[in-house]
């Protein structure tokens, strides 16, 4: 019974409201009727005095005539519509009433054979009603079109309220392929209790930008502040229900080294990351390569391709592009063709092959050394312990030895932040290449300068997260993460080549640098923003698993021992140098981890180097040969995997 009710209240309540709105329409047109007839009475004697005498008349017959174009409207069902969706049959609909009524009021006063009204009056007064009730009516669409004539772009809202948020905006009306900007929403970054911006208003904070969004049809939102990194997190997380396309203007930096402007960007990964803007001093980094005959070894990954990019921009004389992987450096070689007019040698020669390297450094003789060749996956490298040794251990050593009497001015070793505190071969074997460098430089025979530079993860290098779970989203999911706690340090590919070439200025004897990646970011949250900026609903249409972390993984990393000293530059620090062993222990250690992983157990080599890179007060010469055993003998597990 209550539901009955409630049906019936809801059915009068709904009638109530429509009738409302129609008496509303039919009050607008009773005024707008008056005024087409009066207005045509005053056309009818413009040129006469006789029209004072018509005056008392038309007075009378005014509700008369407002009467029939009511009931005519009514009749023809021209209430009780959505006008701003009108279309021709609605139209219609006015134009018969309209003619309707006319025709009704000049029949009438001539069967009746009255004038209270001129028939001419009648006729004008009908036509000029039928225009008023329809611009009445069709005042939305007219406008609308006139709209869509005039403005067919996106529309879009600008996050910010400083300088760069005034300036996106003056652009985007000067140019012609640009969005059409609601208004501005509020970040804090710019002046307090104004209300409009370069003539456009205010309309909220960043807590209102979904309701925005969905109010004002907006399908674009720029993020104008110098608080881009946290504000595209939150608004990230704020719109994970709302259809919506999210862009960044460059920051500063950007536009100064002439790789942003106004060129407004989509919103990436790296833009969701909290560290400070990369500053470069392009005059000293100029300075250290400008005429130099340089190497860039693993130059068909990520890092050492991009490497290439930029140091062509510096105009050095010669550059060697080092790398074992076919495929890999012939696509890199095609990106730099049209570079620079400095030329670029391939090489396709393994750092392993110690006579192939020393052939290259005797023919190119480089100056500048960037060593970025590496094996780096975690998980497969624990398998395959010997190989991470031949590549990372024995590599670095042959590249040293190589370039060593061949005219070397500078050697700058990429390293990573998992070889702080080992707990993997990966880690391990790089510690190991940072000890070959450091003990190279502390010999100070001759005048080649030498450093390391750790960082953490790359953003968008090859089998990194970043691409992992681009791949994982666009399949459906689920998006696999290891451990729910951990996280890690990430950094664009970029910002991490221009921060090496600027601590390659830095080096002197044999430093360990470690870039400023500002602050690690929880794998987990990073799935659930990637999931989240491809439009989807994390845990609801991407499914996040966890696997369980994986040998050789740590839940978070460090990025040096202890206490980090400042250097000239904010963005470059230096781990404090630790007590390093002796050249000629760590050339024996070496060797025997080079024979080792030729004939040894994946079980042995893994043992030797881990105990080499603990990077502990132990004397190394307690490390005997038992733990590699007692001959140089092959063991039965040799190149396999345990």
């Amino acid at each position: 019974m209550a539901e009955g009710d409630n049906g019936v209240w809801s059915a009068l309540a709904t009638a109530l409201a429509r009738l409302r709105a129609d008496i509303s329409f039919a009050v607008v047109d009773s005024v707008l009727i008056v005024l087409s007839y009066l207005t045509a009475l005053g056309l009818r004697f413009l040129d006469s005095g006789s029209l004072s005498a018509w005056w008392p008349s038309v007075l009378r017959a005014l509700p008369v005539i407002v009467a029939v174009h009511l009931v005519a409207n009514v009749l023809t069902g021209s209430y009780g519509h959505v006008w701003e969706h009108a279309s021709v049959a609605e139209a219609r609909r006015v134009a018969v009433a309209t003619a309707s009524a006319g025709t009704t009021l000049i029949l009438g006063s001539l069967l009746l054979d009255i004038r209270p009204v001129p028939l001419m009056v009648l006729a004008s007064g009908a036509l000029i009603s039928l225009v008023c009730l329809g611009a009445v009516r069709f005042r939305s669409r007219l406008f609308s079109f006139r709209r869509l004539m005039e403005d067919t772009r996106e529309r879009a809202l600008i996050v910010g309220t400083g300088r760069v948020a005034a300036d996106v905006a003056r652009h985007t009306v000067t140019s012609p392929d640009g969005v059409t900007i609601a208004g501005f929403v509020e970040t804090g970054d710019g002046r307090r209790g104004a209300r409009r911006l370069a003539g456009l208003p205010l309309l909220g904070g960043i807590e209102d930008v979904p309701r925005l969004v969905e109010q004002l049809g907006v399908r674009q939102v720029i993020i104008a502040s110098e608080r881009g990194a946290a504000i595209a997190r939150r608004l990230v997380d704020l719109c994970v229900d709302v259809d919506v396309r999210f862009r960044i203007v460059p920051v500063l930096d950007e536009v100064l080294t002439g790789r942003g402007g106004l060129d407004i960007r989509d919103l990436e990964v790296g833009d969701l990351l909290t560290r400070t803007p990369v500053s470069t001093d392009l005059e000293a980094v100029g300075a250290t390569v400008h005429g130099k005959r340089v190497l860039v070894t693993g130059a068909g990954g990520s890092i050492g391709s991009e490497m290439v990019s930029q140091l062509l921009a510096l105009e050095p004389a010669s550059i060697v592009a080092l790398d074992n992987d076919e495929t890999h450096l012939h696509e890199a070689m095609v990106g730099w063709a049209a570079s620079s007019g400095t030329e670029v040698f391939p090489a396709l020669v393994d750092i392993r092959d110690r006579a192939a390297l020393e052939t290259l450094m005797r023919t190119h003789g480089p100056q500048v050394v960037f060593h970025a060749a590496a094996h780096k996956h975690v998980p497969l490298l624990e398998s395959w312990p010997a190989e991470a040794v031949k590549t990372n251990v024995i590599g670095t050593r042959n590249l040293l030895d190589a370039t060593a009497d061949n005219g070397l001015e500078r050697f700058v070793l990429i390293s990573t932040d998992k070889a702080v505190n080992p707990e993997g071969v990966m880690g391990a074997s790089k510690r190991l290449a940072e000890m070959l460098v450091q003990s190279r430089a502390s010999a100070g025979h001759r005048a080649a300068k030498y450093a390391s530079v750790r960082f953490g993860n790359v953003l968008g290098s090859r089998g990194s997260v970043v691409p992992t779970f681009a791949a994982q989203i666009r399949r459906g999911g689920p998006v696999t993460i290891t451990d729910e706690r951990m996280t890690r340090y990430f950094m664009t590919v970029g910002e991490a080549v221009e921060l090496v070439l600027q601590a390659s200025t830095l080096a002197e004897s044999g430093e360990v640098f470690v870039l400023d990646m500002g602050e690690p970011v929880r794998i987990l949250d990073l799935a659930k923003r990637m999931i989240r900026l491809a439009g989807l609903v994390p845990g609801e249409e991407i499914e996040i698993r966890v696997s369980g972390i994986r040998p050789g993984e740590k839940l978070d990393e460090t990025l040096a021992h202890g206490p980090l000293a400042g250097t000239s530059h904010p963005q470059i620090r230096q781990a404090l140098p630790r007590a390093l062993p002796d050249p000629d222990a760590l050339t024996r250690i070496v060797d025997r981890l080079e024979r080792l992983a030729d004939i040894g157990t994946p079980t042995d080599v893994r043992h030797l180097l881990m105990d080499a890179a603990a990077d502990t007060e132990q004397t190394w010469e307690d490390i005997s040969p038992s733990m590699i055993g007692a001959s140089d003998e092959p063991g039965d597990g040799r190149g396999e995997a345990p």
